[in-house]
């Protein structure tokens, strides 16, 4: 009987050994889908195949050579992927419910997103290149300091003259926090290393690189189309309508129903068609 449970627990121990790496894999994979890091992380386990075999056959030599190789990779990894890694530990702190203990998540209104969604209307119609982000738990503290910090009251009117050609903050892009523009003129970090199809130009990359390294939303209006484009978890989707995105950013944001600033409120009902 004695003999029986050793040898299941040998058996339970393989067993969660091998679901335990088949996880780890499963989330490495999935963490560098899409990033020239997948091709490293295939060589890696190539690598650990090689290594495990070796030892396997007791090739004493060949085994130290590859432990030592393997042991500068892993010290490397940190380093190579730098951003991946904080991407990952980022979502894995996301599903932690104690997070919400200690951050606020901004409350964005439905009112709110009717006047992103016709000021993004307006802007595309007119030709007119914007980048509005949408902060959420993540804050973007680096990207408020880039710009100038204005905390206006979110508005249609105050979103195309932002835009507008002759001003001297529409190269960059607005921040909209707790219904309020927070900052304006702000710059976005850039991943160079992100595919993206030719005709898509630097607000494109701009905006899906905050969403890759954020849970910030990104609306982007082309200049070059007058099409509307929202970069969300590391994802762009193009070719949005007014009603459309307004859909859309209900979905991502789940909005409360009405604006707690009565100033807020009162300036939503007059810039809402």
């Amino acid at each position: 009987m004695l003999k029986f449970l050793i040898e299941y627990r040998n058996i339970f121990r393989t067993l969660l050994d091998l679901i335990l790496v088949f996880s780890v894999l499963r989330a490495l994979f999935k963490v560098m889908r899409g990033t020239k890091g997948i091709f490293f992380i295939n060589g890696l386990i190539i690598l650990f195949i090689i290594f495990a075999s070796s030892r396997y056959l007791q090739l004493t030599l060949f085994t130290q050579l590859l432990e030592q190789l393997l042991l500068i990779l892993i010290v490397a990894i940190p380093i190579i992927f730098q951003s991946e890694l904080k991407r990952a530990l980022e979502a894995l702190g996301r599903k932690n419910p104690m997070v919400r203990w200690f951050i606020k998540t901004p409350l964005i209104a439905s009112e709110s997103i009717d006047i992103i969604a016709e000021g993004a209307n307006s802007l595309a119609k007119k030709r007119i290149g914007a980048l509005i982000v949408i902060e959420q738990e993540n804050p973007l503290t680096v990207v408020h300091q880039s710009g100038l910090y204005i905390d206006a009251v979110l508005s249609k009117i105050l979103i195309e003259q932002i835009f507008y050609g002759n001003s001297p903050l529409h190269d960059g892009a607005i921040v909209i926090k707790d219904n309020r523009i927070q900052a304006a003129g702000c710059f976005l970090p850039l991943d160079n290393e992100l595919k993206l199809p030719q005709e898509l130009g630097s607000r494109h990359r701009a905006g899906l690189s905050l969403a890759t390294q954020s849970d910030a939303l990104a609306i982007i209006v082309s200049e070059e189309t007058g099409s509307i484009s929202i970069a969300h978890h590391g994802i762009l989707e193009r070719d949005f309508t007014k009603e459309k995105l307004i859909q859309k950013l209900h979905e991502l944001i789940k909005p409360v129903n009405a604006i707690n600033d009565p100033v807020t409120n009162s300036n939503s009902k007059t810039e809402v068609v």
